[in-house]
């Protein structure tokens, strides 16, 4: 063997063992192996990379995907670049969340890692590392090294299969700025490209032992739609697109430096912030009422690693640090179509918030014991802990009560106004198999014995409902012991002692339960438990210690052993071991020969243990059919898998072909599985037949079945056939077969027995040309997603019966599927290295949702680096100069500058503007009791964009010697400085004076009188635009005093506050429905009769207006005035309330009937007959028509009975003096007459000859309370009661004991024709006005009903104009790298009485004192030449600023829809603050020059008052808003710039208000583009 290959071979064994330390790295820089500073033999393989070697000699296969591989296929997700290597297989589960299997090994068993760091992934670990593959970009990687095989003697657990090992990009040792844009769409989409990516990244290169760079990107998640499209959708343009998987946008933003501490050590450090939010729609049907269910996933990632690393002799080492936290909040939304666009449609369904950490600490070395003997350990610890809902199996547990107004603001309420919500704490108890049921009877009872055991009394409500007499003695005993625990006043009401059936009442009925059982009311637990979840808490601990020999036992062969001890706080202690070993054949290292043989194992995750979690719940699947649902019980008694696996493999490498076979088998045991518990998770028991509704779920849980053996061959060959042609032929053979689970096919799911991976390559160098053909066939695999015969429904078909269709043990059917698909990309490389690129991605359109394949997908992209000359544009462009790096600006800089002469000057920019915003329903504006006024830009949160384009001109000039004067005009779409809009008009139509500045230089002073800019702080942010005032500037060498006082209106004020305020105020509003009509069944809640009439102060309503009426013809003319809306509105309405109909006659007749109870328990009442005329035609005020129909009814009446005996028996339900129960009726002629008492004539409810009895108890009669009349005149009289209100009886109503209505009668003030009329257009079957809204109806306010209601108006908050200030700025440049800038600024002369008035305080104890006392600090630390940190700090200390960075203070009662401004309660007093990374200078006098930048800032509200002066984004992104941003500016050719600003992560720091309370809130991103050209 030569000395090469004995470097190279001993290379890369050392490589292999510092990897595993668990510690992979960025690209390395000379001297640097791993994580670990090794002195390299003076001989090194040339020409290719070090890791390269480290692949080729390592005993394991490896691949590595290079930047430039990546590159080629503009990859933006590792999801998008890993499946195309041989051995690695796409899998997808249920959720459609795409996971990596390697080698056919589940996707659970690959570990993941990022720079040597296990990725965040989910709680729970069986279906893989969920979404990374997803959320991980590829366009800051250097390279992503593959291992397949066991690895776990290297990496610990989870790493049976392979290691994925993500090697992110170190910071350049040169400066380079690179930009990356891309637009994707599929064929039916609406715009050209609307799914769209971008990436920033600027490097400083090496400044004296320090570098540093900062990145940030957006990336668009495309949705993947099912095939089948669903009408009825609610908020969506057309119809419903199932998403098969989650959707949405990536953004992220980080920073990593390093810092050489000398030739042999060094410090790294990387942080990270990553927010992710994402949708998923789902519809079943096109019926509106199946809810249209919104998944909903908002996630915030905060990762930070240290690393401090060392050499020493032959000996090196690395202590690494890392944090990682994910803040996930999931919330299922469902919408319903049928419901009203103008109040909520959405369900609260489920809501989870997942709090998920990770620390580790490792500590890894490597030492050169002799030539033969290469040593290397590590030891390390690992803390992870998970919190959330759906853990609630967890040893910790906590409970906590949500106000479903927090998580949607469109929430349905109910006629109570109870806001729907399906959050409930379900109380549980375990079945004889310990698998958990919903617990119904503690429910409903709320009583455990001591052993735990729910109980129900003995007289159930069952039998409540039933009534059987049967169960007399099981009655007589629950009232025995509702006795016993109750106190003896608790059966007293109304002063009279309850009877049996009252106090069985107070316990059952739906009104008025006031007894307990055992010390609870019935179902009092489940208004305890509504909206309130149970929150988990788990964590795992784990230590481990590794030791590794890299023996080289001649110059052909070395083994290397490898031993690991993991311990872990929940599965003990496991040991790993491995041998491998590379033998170079005949001594060529181009022929080599690996074995490996190793052990793994994987643990379980804290979801598999602790899972307690409704994944998704039961629905109709058609009618009578309902699917079942998925419920998750995690098992605490798992076991890690444990496998052994055996690898042989033979690599050539010969010419331009590469060539490598690996056969490979591995043994799993304790195999991990999912199965159905054969129990069901039913929420809604007893629904009988409607059942299909809301089905129940199926129970599925985990358990250890035994062994599962995978046997492969690997072939792949690669062949470059020319210069210009190459092609890559991968093969991957998997015999997979499941040796344990009888009830699981033999083969095992989702792995393909061929997978075969196909590529050809067209390159021309000289041209630049690319063009890349490429796909993946997979052969014959069991979908995992396609089960048959599984039934797994319930029906419903058959009245009575309920029948469940489970999948049967062992026969279930998958899916046989081979399908493939296929890419073809063309891409131009320019000379610089930058690129544009066109590709169609899945050629051919295969289409699969059970594997959440994409359909036929275009894209469009181009890669910008500046790094070289001139970049994209030294192509387009002959003109441009070198990219080029321009130092920062001074940090102290004098206002004043000698001038030859008149200098004029000028620029032109344009401007284009986009903010992502939210479909919602723009007509919801107003309820009874509220109203959004100014603030419905934020109710809306709508998306905007739009061009601005403005042009100054501007001259200077000397006045003097000493004096010079400057001034600047505009013209652009605003008169003053915007402070109203996001995106301004593009109109050139407003002229501004930007400044008008005549400065004095006496010495070192300088004195300024005029419009001034005058920037505040070093980031910009703060104020950095004009006023109108005086300034005293002294300057010196290092220091400098700026003191003044002018006047700010001109460019403060925050009229576009994205912060919305309730205040008490009186606006004018429409009525609802049933105020508009003056009726209202709802209103009936006492046991007193009244009139369901609306009363609204300060409106007449229908019914108020038909009291009022004298004449069958005044009510006529007023109804016909009302019926001409609703016509208007809906015809077929009109047409259903004012045809033929009946109405109540008042007969005049009276008995005295006399019911008898089935004990013999007798009362008598004085009735009279009432009965029902029915009047045919069209126009129901037709007076004749009325008299015959009447006639016709009096005679029918008097035919039967007339003034005889009558007796009968019958059931009486629902009367307001008699109970529900059998009764035998006689009834005596009294005579005709008026009752003109005070009594309401009850219903009897019971009906005899056509006719019912209403009346009183006869003992209540009063002499002269009864006139009579001779049956002419009692005829006459029934006739004119259809018609004329002064004989009418008008239907009156009362709550029963039991919460059942009764009916009753009373002298009439409308007549029955208007009380059928308004009965009929008030109840919801007739005419359902804007969706049967219930709120005030908008067509009305057309129709000039409008009347004054106080309550709250939703106002947007609107930050002050400084009018008058004074300021003194002090800026010290303490060395010539760090500059501090202090600033000082109060408002004076504030006007109390306006200011108060703008901010709407009427609370005499709200002072809001002075507007502005801000005091701020900034410094600026240069990093050498380009590279720049700034920070800005500052406070506003006045009572205005407090009082805007407070909240309004609300009573409201969770679960209902009422909320009450109380007052407004100051908070503390507000900050902000700004940390800002720049990296270089984009000068417009230096074409090429650049500027890159991100920074983090936070404003509370009440710390910012407009006018901040940097060109990034406007100030409703300031004002009470954290947000990053990440900008680029270039100079293309001199006097040009180009810029671009993109912001995201706004969220408000405060809460803002709406209609229902306050509410947590972000900002779309918003993202702003401009050019500037100056002359």
């Amino acid at each position: 063997m030569t000395r090469k290959t004995q470097v190279a071979l001993t290379y890369a064994v050392l490589m292999q063992l510092l990897a595993a330390a668990g510690a992979g790295v960025g690209a390395q820089s000379a001297g640097v192996v791993g994580e670990h500073i090794y002195v390299l033999p003076t001989v090194v393989v040339e020409g290719t990379p070090l890791w390269e070697d480290e692949v080729k000699f390592s005993p394991q296969s490896r691949t590595v995907i290079t930047q430039e591989e990546i590159e080629r296929k503009q990859a933006k997700s590792v999801e998008e670049i890993i499946f195309h290597e041989t051995g690695m297989t796409r899998n997808t589960d249920a959720m459609g969340r795409v996971t990596l299997s390697v080698r056919g090994a589940e996707p659970r068993h690959t570990l993941i890692l990022v720079d040597g760091h296990p990725v965040m992934g989910d709680l729970a670990k069986y279906g893989g590392q969920a979404d990374e593959l997803m959320r991980l970009g590829t366009e800051n990687v250097e390279r992503i090294e593959l291992i397949r095989g066991a690895a776990s003697a290297r990496y610990g657990a989870d790493a049976i299969g392979g290691v994925v090992n993500i090697i992110t990009k170190e910071a350049a040792a040169t400066p380079k700025l690179q930009l990356n844009w891309e637009g994707r769409r599929v064929a039916d989409d609406e715009s050209e490209l609307p799914y769209k990516s971008y990436f920033l990244r600027a490097d400083t290169g090496q400044v004296g032992k320090f570098r540093a760079a900062i990145y940030g990107s957006h990336r668009d998640v495309m949705p993947i739609y099912s095939e089948t499209l669903f009408e009825n959708g609610v908020n969506t343009k057309g119809p419903i697109r199932n998403a098969v998987r989650f959707f949405g946008d990536v953004q992220n933003v980080g920073v990593l430096a390093t810092y050489q501490v000398s030739d042999a050590a060094e410090i790294d450090f990387a942080a990270n912030r990553s927010d992710e939010v994402m949708k998923r729609l789902t519809k079943h049907s096109t019926d509106g009422p199946d809810p249209v269910v919104h998944f909903g996933r908002n996630a915030q990632r905060d990762t930070y690693r240290i690393g401090y690393s060392q050499q020493h002799g032959a000996t090196n080492w690395k202590l690494d640090v890392g944090y990682a936290k994910m803040t996930e909040h999931d919330t299922t939304i469902s919408s319903i179509d049928v419901f009203s666009p103008y109040q909520g449609k959405n369900k609260l369904r489920y809501l989870d918030h997942v709090l998920h950490k990770n620390w580790n600490v490792k500590l890894s070395g490597s030492t050169q014991l002799n030539e033969r003997h290469l040593l290397t350990f590590g030891a390390g610890y690992m803390k992870e802990e998970g919190e959330g809902s759906r853990i609630k199996g967890a040893k910790t547990i906590r409970t906590r009560y949500i106000d479903p107004w927090d998580y949607d603001k469109n929430l349905h309420t109910d006629a109570k106004g109870v806001p729907e919500s399906a959050v409930e704490d379900h109380p549980m108890q375990m079945n004889e198999k310990g698998v958990p049921q919903y617990d119904q009877v503690y429910d409903r009872y709320g009583y455990r014995d001591e052993y735990g055991k729910s109980h129900a009394p003995v007289y159930t409500f069952e039998d409540y409902e039933e009534d059987d007499p049967a169960n007399e003695a099981k009655r007589q005993q629950f009232i025995a012991e509702l006795r016993r625990d109750n106190p003896a006043e608790a059966f007293i009401e109304d002063d009279d002692p309850m009877d049996d059936e009252t106090i069985l009442r107070r316990y059952y009925g739906d009104y008025k339960r006031t007894l307990v059982w055992h010390g609870k009311k019935f179902e009092q637990e489940v208004t305890d438990r509504k909206n309130r979840q149970q929150i988990g808490r788990a964590e795992i601990e784990k230590q481990y210690v590794f030791l590794q020999d890299a023996i080289r036992l001649n110059d052909k062969t070395t083994v290397t052993p490898t031993l690991r001890w993991d311990h872990s706080n929940l599965f003990g202690s496991q040991v790993s071991a491995g041998l491998g070993m590379t033998h170079l054949i005949g001594g060529d290292e181009n022929r080599r020969l690996k074995v490996n043989v190793g052990t793994g194992y994987t643990e379980p995750g804290i979801g598999e243990l602790y899972y307690h979690w409704e994944m998704y719940a039961g629905m109709p699947y058609d009618l009578g059919i309902g699917r079942l649902g998925f419920y998750w019980f995690g098992n605490p008694n798992l076991k890690p898998e444990k496998s052994l696996n055996f690898d042989i493999g033979y690599e050539q490498e010969h010419n331009r072909n590469r060539f490598r076979l690996n056969v490979f088998h591995n043994q799993i045991r304790d195999y991990m599985t999912t199965y159905f518990t054969g129990a069901l998770m039913d929420f809604h028991p007893g629904q009988g037949d409607d059942t299909w509704i809301n089905p129940p779920d199926m129970i599925y849980s985990f358990k250890n079945i035994g062994k599962a053996e995978i046997t492969g061959v690997e072939t792949e060959f690669s062949r470059a056939i020319n210069d210009h042609f190459s092609w890559k032929l991968g093969h991957t053979y998997l015999h997979a077969i499941n040796r344990s689970d009888k009830n699981m096919p033999r083969q095992l799911l989702n792995k393909p027995q061929h997978k075969i991976d196909l590529g050809l390559t067209y390159e021309n160098r000289h041209s630049g040309i690319r063009l890349s053909f490429w796909g993946d066939y997979y052969v014959n695999m069991l979908d995992g997603n396609t089960v048959a015969n599984n039934g797994n429904f319930v029906y419903n078909e058959t009245p009575g019966k309920t029948e469940y269709k489970f999948a049967k043990e062992g026969q279930q059917t998958y899916e046989l599927k081979s399908f493939g698909r296929w890419n073809v990309f063309l891409q131009k490389q320019m000379k610089t290295g930058s690129l544009v690129y066109f590709g169609v991605d899945n050629v051919f359109n295969h289409r699969d949702d059970d594997q959440a394949i994409p359909e036929r997908t275009y894209k469009f992209g181009v890669n910008w680096k500046f790094d070289d000359a001139g970049a994209l544009f030294t192509e387009c462009l002959p003109s441009l100069g070198l990219t080029t790096l321009s130092p920062q600006t001074p940090f102290i800089v004098s206002p004043f500058a000698d001038l030859d002469g008149v200098r004029v000057f000028g620029d032109y920019r344009i401007r284009h503007a986009v903010m992502t915003g939210k479909q919602k329903p723009a007509q919801a504006r107003v309820t009874t009791k509220a109203t959004i006024g100014s603030a419905y830009k934020n109710y809306l949160e709508r998306g905007e964009s739009g061009f601005a384009q403005r042009i100054r001109i501007g001259a200077a000039a000397p006045l003097g010697a000493r004096t010079n004067v400057t001034l600047v005009g505009a013209l652009s779409g605003t008169a003053a400085v915007d402070t109203r809009h996001d995106v301004s008009d593009t109109a050139l139509n407003k002229a501004r004076l930007e400044q008008a500045d005549v400065t004095h230089n006496v010495s070192k002073w300088d004195f300024s009188i005029g419009r001034l800019t005058e920037p505040m702080g070093v980031s910009g942010y703060w104020f950095g635009k004009e006023y109108d005032g005086v300034r005293a500037v002294w300057t010196e060498k290092k220091t400098q005093l700026r003191v003044g006082y002018g006047d700010f209106r001109h460019s403060t004020g925050v009229t576009d506050s994205a912060y919305s305020r309730a205040e008490h105020a009186v606006f004018m509003r429409t009525p609802t429905k049933k105020e508009w009509l003056g009726y209202d069944e709802a209103l009936i809640n006492d046991e007193t009769y009244t009139v369901p009439h609306t009363a609204v102060p300060g409106f007449e309503s229908l019914y108020d207006k038909l009291a009022k009426a004298k004449t069958l013809a005044d009510e006529k003319r007023i109804i016909d005035k009302y019926f001409k809306v609703i016509a208007e509105d809906d015809p077929k309405a009109y047409e259903k309330i004012a045809g033929p109909s009946s109405y109540k006659s008042n007969s005049h007749i009276w008995r005295v009937v006399t019911a008898t109870d089935k004990n013999g328990n007798v009362k008598k009442f004085l009735t009279t007959d009432t009965f029902d005329t029915y009047v045919p035609g069209k126009d129901p005020f037709d007076r004749e028509a009325l008299r015959k129909a009447g006639e016709t009814s009096w005679n029918t009446v008097m035919s039967r009975t007339g003034e005889n005996r009558e007796q009968w028996k019958g059931f009486v339900s629902g009367s307001g003096v008699l109970s529900d129960q059998q009764y035998t009726f006689t009834s005596e002629f009294y005579g005709y007459g008026t009752y003109t008492g005070k009594e309401v004539l009850a219903d009897l409810a019971t009906t005899f000859g056509g006719k019912r009895y209403a009346g009183f108890e006869l003992n209540q009669l009063q002499s002269g309370d009864f006139q009579r009349l001779s049956k002419e005149e009692a005829k006459e009289r029934a006739l004119a009661s259809l018609y004329d209100k002064d004989y009418a009886l008008e239907k009156v109503r009362k709550r029963r004991a039991d919460g059942e209505k009764a009916i009753g009668y009373r002298k009439a003030q409308i007549t029955p024709i208007a009380e059928k009329i308004i009965n009929l257009a008030a109840e919801g079957g007739r005419w359902k006005p804007e969706g049967n809204s219930n709120l005030p109806l908008h067509l009305l306010a057309k129709k000039g009903y409008l009347f004054p209601q106080e309550g709250i108006v939703l106002k947007a908050d609107n930050v002050p104009a400084i009018e008058q200030a004074v300021y003194l700025q002090l800026r010290q440049e303490l060395t010539p790298a760090v500059g501090v800038n202090l600033w000082y600024l109060r408002s004076v002369n504030d006007d109390q009485a306006k200011l108060r008035g703008e901010l709407g305080i009427r609370d005499e104890s709200h002072q809001v004192g002075r507007l502005a006392d801000v005091v701020g600090a900034g410094v600026r630390v240069r990093i050498g030449k380009y590279a720049t940190l700034s920070a800005d700090y500052g406070v506003n200390h006045t009572d205005f600023g407090a009082y805007m960075n407070g909240h309004t203070r609300y009573e409201h009662a969770v679960g209902t829809s009422d909320f009450v401004v109380k007052d407004r309660e100051a908070g503390d007093t507000p900050s902000f603050h700004v940390i800002r990374f720049d990296v270089g200078r984009a000068d417009t006098t230096v074409a090429g020059s650049w500027n890159a930048f991100v920074d983090y800032k936070s404003f509370d509200h009440g710390a910012f008052f407009g006018g901040n002066g940097t060109e990034a984004l406007s100030d409703r992104y300031l004002d009470g808003i954290r947000s990053f941003t990440v900008g680029i500016r270039y100079v293309p050719v001199k006097h040009l710039l180009l810029e671009g600003f993109y912001t995201f992560g706004a969220e408000g720091i405060g809460t803002r208000d709406t209609l229902y309370g306050p509410e947590h809130f972000r900002l779309g991103n918003y993202t702003r583009v401009q050019a500037t050209l100056r002359f």
